[in-house]
């Protein structure tokens, strides 16, 4: 297991906390000190003298150097710093909403804000980045000063490759830009504004100025309005809280309790009811992680009235798409997706995503073996698939995320000649207009990467995001769903780090061990309950996984009903397996279970087809396996 480090730094006392709430607090003990507003206090931020050169501004975002944005000229700032009557739109409301106010250097400052901490942001680090985020996570509103231009740092872009980045790459002055702005009255240019109340009135509320909210809604009812980090918040002095995503969407529905009357065991309730977007749910074998998904998905919308049009819940193959679909059929206009469908609607520009000057078209593995062969002589060799090596080798590159240069030392001659080959290959696909499964996912992360109005119109449609069998995803997965969800990471993720099993590509159970690094601010709810096998087995697999060195520690128990049944296990002799699966198959048979209730698992596909030749001579119907093409290897 990785060593386990303070999540964020802290001005206030110099060290660093595991949690936003003891920076917020840490700031209470030291009496609301400013950051960075004059004098000899500590910067919680970089010198700006040390912040890098922008590029020249004719670039345009695909061209420029990573993580550059194109500078714009800033207003003049007005004013000298003091106190300033708080005017319409300028309220700072409830403390419960962390709202931030914007300004420029030396320009003054509502009441409200006087003895808010001051936070100065002179350059887009990571370093800045943190700090502000855990203020944010923390709900503290601040004084946010600042020279830089934030609309022009939203617009970040990179050409660098995705194997250079790699899966953690963070868009700092993007993220930077959103957390400053989402929540804060921007006072920079004189007039205040506010982009979320700007939306609300557009919808047809109406401000109001008496204390008691921020808008009038059509029907007479009250809100305030919360443009903090995703998340479903109580009425406020009895007045409801509206959510910036919902009204992005079109909506001023209010939410209703963050209450379910779903039939759900106590582990399984706090992670469908989780109050934030970001959150770690640890689901061992047997725990209900499906159900806990669709009730989640079910619960934003039905409960906390979040537009279908911001979730996209995530399954990870098309079989697991098919069954989450058929639960959620009573929330009409939810995207349940797998990573592949979604990759490929970015790549060609289909709604809800940008739209693209070119479509592709998906070519399957039998095209791609032909194009392989178009490209690489192969010696003949007696009972080898040296294409399925190439097959591999091109996963690793793309889905991995390792330098083609690297692929090919690992494979030790296999793949003579990759890092040529690699490039050629994929200039192919796209001089033919095509992509292969890979390629939809590296596509749509070259697109996210280098076109900032598609990555914003993707982070639209992905506001709150469900990701399912997350310990599964290789590096190419995590990116795209970081850069999909963007800087709010609302990503309920769900998984099992002790379920790993596409480690040849680069699935790592670190994705779910630093998850609170990946997406600051989650929350985390593990499932205990393993409802699916006897107590007996429970046990043995639990004692077996501790073994494990890297994993999250959990506690894994059999369900009160299965507890003092044992299971069993029968272990076939050396070179009998297949017999003896059929004899067991037979048996299940002739006790009353349906063939569709029982299924046979192989460590590779090619172990399935002497199973599945004896179980048909035994007159055993079966469905899957491997099938015709596996006699062309």
């Amino acid at each position: 297991m990785t060593d386990r480090r303070p999540a964020f730094a802290c001005v206030y006392c110099g060290g660093a906390h595991d949690t936003a709430a003891e920076v917020r607090a840490c700031w209470e003990r030291t009496g609301g000190v400013e950051v960075g507003g004059g004098g000899d206090q500590p910067s919680l931020f970089d010198d700006p003298a040390k912040a890098p050169a922008a590029p020249p501004p004719t670039q345009r975002p695909a061209d420029r150097p990573n993580g550059q944005v194109a500078p714009r000229t800033p207003p003049a700032a007005s004013g000298a710093r003091g106190p300033v009557p708080a005017t319409a739109g300028t309220h700072r409301g409830p403390a419960q909403l962390g709202r931030h106010v914007l300004v420029r250097p030396g320009q003054p400052v509502p009441a409200e804000w006087q003895k808010a901490p001051r936070i100065v942001l002179a350059a887009a680090t990571a370093a800045v980045l943190e700090g502000l985020q855990g203020h944010v996570i923390a709900g503290t509103g601040c004084v946010i000063e600042t020279h830089l231009d934030l609309a022009a740092m939203a617009d970040q872009a990179t050409a660098d490759p995705a194997h250079e980045l790699g899966p953690r790459h963070t868009f700092a002055a993007e993220a930077l830009a959103h957390l400053a702005v989402s929540n804060a009255i921007d006072l920079r240019e004189g007039t205040p504004r506010w982009p979320v109340l700007d939306a609300a009135v557009a919808l047809g509320a109406r401000v109001v100025h008496d204390g008691r909210g921020d808008v009038e809604l059509p029907g007479g009812a009250r809100a305030w309005l919360d443009g903090g980090p995703p998340r479903h918040m109580a009425p406020v002095d009895g007045v409801a809280v509206l959510h910036r995503v919902t009204v992005e969407h079109g909506s001023l529905r209010l939410p209703r309790p963050n209450a379910t009357t779903a039939d759900l065991a106590p582990d399984q309730l706090a992670a469908v009811t989780h109050d934030g977007g970001a959150a770690r749910i640890i689901a061992p074998a047997g725990s209900g992680k499906t159900r806990v998904l669709t009730e989640r998905a079910r619960h934003l919308v039905q409960q906390w009235h979040v537009p279908p049009s911001a979730i996209c819940l995530v399954a990870f193959n098309k079989r697991a798409q098919e069954e989450m679909k058929a639960r959620t059929a009573d929330v009409p206009g939810l995207q349940v997706r797998t990573l592949n469908a979604i990759a490929l609607a970015v790549v060609n520009g289909s709604a809800p995503f940008a739209r693209q000057s070119t479509r592709r078209d998906t070519i399957d593995e039998p095209q791609v073996r032909r194009l392989i062969g178009s490209l690489v002589k192969f010696p003949r060799k007696r009972n080898a698939d040296p294409v399925a090596t190439w097959i591999e080798a091109l996963s690793l590159a793309r889905l991995g995320l390792v330098a083609p240069t690297d692929v090919e030392a690992r494979y030790g001659g296999e793949v003579e000649g990759f890092a040529g080959v690699y490039p050629r290959f994929r200039q192919h696909l796209a001089r033919h207009g095509q992509v292969d499964y890979d390629e939809q996912v590296l596509g749509a992360i070259e697109v996210l990467l280098t076109q900032p109005s598609a990555r914003h119109a993707a982070q639209r449609a992905c506001r709150w995001m469900l990701v399912d069998e997350f310990q599964d995803l290789t590096p190419a997965h995590l990116l795209l769903v970081r850069l999909l969800a963007g800087p709010d990471g609302a990503v309920f993720a769900v998984g099992d780090d002790d379920q790993t099993i596409y480690g040849y590509n680069g699935a790592d159970p670190t994705w779910l061990i630093d998850f609170a690094h990946l997406f600051p601010g989650a929350g985390d709810h593990p499932l205990e309950v393993n409802y699916r096998c006897p107590g007996g087995i429970v046990r043995a697999a639990d004692t077996l996984l501790r073994h494990n060195v890297r994993r999250v520690p959990k506690t894994i128990r059999p369900a009160p009903e299965a507890a003092d049944r044992d299971g069993f296990l029968v272990a076939a002799a050396e070179g009998a397996s297949v017999a003896t699966t059929v004899q067991e198959v037979q048996a299940a048979l002739a006790a009353g279970t349906q063939p569709d209730e029982m299924a046979v698992l192989t460590r590779v596909n090619s172990l399935l087809a002497p199973v599945q030749v004896a179980l048909a001579a035994a007159g055993v119907p079966t469905s899957g396996g491997v099938g015709t093409e596996f006699m062309e290897r």
